[in-house]
């Protein structure tokens, strides 16, 4: 296997392909990264797939989607026929600092159920994640639809793990005729809970801090504990409990938004007149995600998030970056409008636990 750097990717005097490999079939394909003349091609088997509701149209425009496979930080790589030179399927892996996000991974319908879409996903992710341009990445993260149950064995195969059930948390839906503006979120359409997953680097773990600081709530505890079983490096953590009411309120946030989605997300630790301001601000949005780190600081929030009518969603190991101490993260979701129930799922064992307890905080 040659391992080609990416610059160098629309240069046809050399192998483009970092991976070769054969279908079920015995025919053989190629990994390669995407370029801008691919853009027509990636386009067209998304409205195979989706028509016209994927969850961001830019897959949808040619010249948006020439720039983005442009940019230095994403990593769009193909999988072709090496006989037509036909794009089968194909993914994308978006790098901001120290994190990677996974996504939009897909494959025309002739081509499912022959290999190829795992060899394209967990395969091609595997390989370009050990390319020195991502040496110093700390976690690569994936949203998975979660009545796929084929994407979560995917997620699974590349070695991700799962940390979170969303429901609702997709909503697809054709946004063509939507602008972007302030506090306008795309409305609920067809909304599908996600399951989030996270493969973990070395790094990760050597920076993380291992004193957990957590509120004593019995559900807030089942998420750590879920995941400590799933990790092993945490069997030496310390966890301290605490009583929120008593806890001293700090205040110190970030706020992002996500108008396609319609999802707010807060960071941090936020007192109580701010966090009611918040939820006034954006009361139209379908849902309001709070990561509050597992810090001292952290308790008075998780007990002001209880309170308001969040709900615990999942446990994310390591997301909070502090002069680079990284402190792990309770994911808390609200919906203003309607406390929306997960779907009936078809999951992997592993995500069975996480769905049981959901489904019981969102008394389903």
């Amino acid at each position: 296997m040659q391992t080609i750097i990416k610059k160098h990717q629309i240069d046809n005097d050399e192998d483009i392909y970092f991976q070769k490999f054969l279908a079920k079939d015995g025919s053989e394909y190629g990994l390669r990264f995407g370029n801008v003349n691919d853009a027509e091609a990636i386009s067209s088997i998304f409205k195979e797939i989706y028509g016209y509701e994927y969850v961001n149209p830019l897959v949808y425009d040619i010249e948006l989607l020439k720039k983005e496979l442009k940019k230095e930080n994403n990593f769009w790589f193909v999988g072709e026929s090496l006989k037509t030179n036909e794009i089968a399927g194909a993914g994308l892996l978006e790098v901001e600092r120290y994190i990677a996000q996974a996504s939009k991974a897909v494959t025309k319908k002739k081509y499912q159920g022959q290999g190829i879409t795992s060899k394209i996903g967990a395969a091609g992710i595997i390989t370009v994640t050990k390319m020195p341009q991502f040496k110093n990445i700390l976690r690569l993260d994936f949203e998975i639809r979660a009545q796929e149950i084929g994407a979560q064995k995917l997620a699974q195969l590349a070695g991700a793990l799962p940390y979170s059930l969303i429901p609702a948390y997709a909503n697809f839906g054709d946004r063509r005729n939507f602008s972007i503006e302030n506090n306008k979120p795309f409305p609920p359409q067809r909304e599908e809970s996600v399951f989030l997953y996270s493969i973990l680097c070395k790094n990760l773990w050597r920076n993380r801090d291992k004193k957990v600081f957590l509120i004593n709530n019995e559900d807030i505890i089942f998420f750590y504990e879920y995941i400590k079983k799933i990790y092993k490096k945490m069997q030496e953590d310390i966890l301290i409990l605490e009583d929120g009411k008593k806890a001293k309120n700090y205040e110190l946030y970030g706020v992002s938004k996500d108008h396609y989605m319609g999802i707010v997300k807060l960071y941090g630790y936020i007192k109580q007149k701010a966090l009611r301001s918040l939820l006034k601000t954006y009361q139209e949005w379908r849902i309001i995600l709070w990561r509050i780190p597992t810090t001292q600081n952290g308790i008075s929030s998780m007990y002001l998030a209880l309170e308001k009518g969040f709900k615990i969603v999942g446990y994310d190991i390591g997301f909070n970056n502090i002069n680079w101490t990284l402190y792990d993260s309770i994911i808390l979701a609200y919906y203003p409008n309607n406390h929306r129930k997960p779907l009936k799922l078809d999951c992997l064992e592993l995500n069975k636990p996480l769905l049981k307890e959901v489904n019981k905080l969102f008394n389903v």
